[in-house]
């Protein structure tokens, strides 16, 4: 007779029971949520403004507050910064402080000194040469990308021009959680010390936005213009606050679907407005370059007669035939103001050259 107890294997072993398994499922369960808790709250937190984000966050927050109280996040961000690799986490929005740019009032804008403060155009631009190129910085979303580097390329071709690109995916002025704009344009104006600026954005800022105090605007609301328009104008001030002497802001091309396009015209309409009040902001209008008769196709006459695929599969991202297409645009407006004939009396002051060309494209 065989008195083996039926739950006991050889050498000690014993048989796992249905509820033991479970709890085991379970502990991996509650213990890989809790390593990876920081991480879903940030995907939580890029969402756009609305139900679905707070339910989201709602149901992360509170791991990711237990899985930092017990030590739980920090192999994650230790493997991150051994990789190189950006903290898998969220990050506290860099405050950035901007000083309001002088604009087109009728009471002239005085400096602390009382003196008349100086606009960006009263003094006439250093005529770039081969030894003293003017330096150019181009930022802006995905949609800036292709028309930057056709632009990059248009620069180097003068041998007048250094050109920095710097285009960020999915990014835009609403969001500065997801990618903060006003600091990037801080660092690079300090290291690259352009004389002019190209940026573009709105594709992605077609959504509601969270001012400083916590409030949320939904899009095209009044409080959303009115916080939108102080956007706009912290980055014109922040350039032109690093020492930057023009700025080329580039609307939005037409759009093919229809509630996209309206408020991408929105935001164009805000662009314009906002660059008519500084005299050293030039508005781009890249919808009327991309209208066909004033609708919206994928295909357009080039300056031969030629047809082109200027946009791409997905009808909003432009082909580099789209992009050269808009960058010649960017660089007659360039041209007219930096290689005209020297003025009599005017300045001769040429920026050092500290920067090379580069391209800088998302990660």
């Amino acid at each position: 007779m065989n008195d083996r107890d039926p739950d006991k294997l050889p050498f000690g072993r014993r048989r796992r029971t249905a509820a033991s398994a479970l709890i085991a499922i379970l502990v991996a369960f509650v213990l890989g949520v809790l390593f990876n808790a920081p991480a879903m709250k940030k995907t939580a937190m890029e969402l756009p403004f609305g139900g679905q984000r707070s339910f989201r966050l709602a149901l992360v927050s509170p791991a990711a507050a237990v899985s930092h109280w017990v030590f739980l996040d920090r192999p994650a961000k230790l493997a991150a910064a051994a990789l190189g690799k950006p903290d898998p986490g969220p990050q506290p929005v860099e405050v950035v402080v901007v000083t309001p740019p002088p604009t087109t009032s009728p009471t002239p804008q005085s400096s602390a000194s009382g003196k008349p403060r100086p606009q960006p155009s009263d003094e006439p631009l250093p005529r770039p040469d081969p030894g003293h190129p003017m330096r150019l910085y181009i930022a802006g979303d995905s949609i800036a990308g292709i028309p930057g580097m056709a632009l990059v390329n248009l620069s180097r071709a003068t041998h007048l021009i250094k050109p920095l690109l710097d285009y960020r995916i999915s990014s835009g002025l609403v969001r500065p959680d997801f990618f903060n704009w006003p600091a990037q344009l801080q660092r690079q104006v300090k290291s690259f010390d352009p004389g002019a600026a190209v940026v573009m954005w709105g594709a992605n800022d077609n959504q509601g936005m969270q001012t400083s105090s916590g409030k949320v605007y939904e899009f095209g609301s009044s409080g959303w213009e009115k916080e939108y328009r102080k956007r706009i104008g912290d980055a014109i001030a922040i350039l032109f606050g690093g020492g930057v002497r023009r700025i080329y802001w580039v609307g939005q091309p037409i759009m093919p679907e229809s509630i996209y396009d309206r408020k991408i015209r929105v935001m164009n309409d805000l662009f314009r407005s906002e660059a008519k009040k500084h005299p050293g902001v030039k508005y781009i209008d890249a919808y009327e370059v991309f209208s066909d008769g004033g609708g919206y196709s994928q295909y357009l006459r080039d300056d031969k007669g030629e047809m082109q695929q200027v946009r791409e599969a997905d009808g909003e991202h432009l082909t580099y035939a789209g992009g050269l297409r808009l960058a010649k645009v960017v660089m007659a407006a360039i041209k007219a103001e930096w290689f005209g004939k020297k003025k009599p009396g005017a300045g001769s002051a040429s920026p050092s050259p500290k920067a090379s060309a580069e391209a800088t494209p998302a990660p």
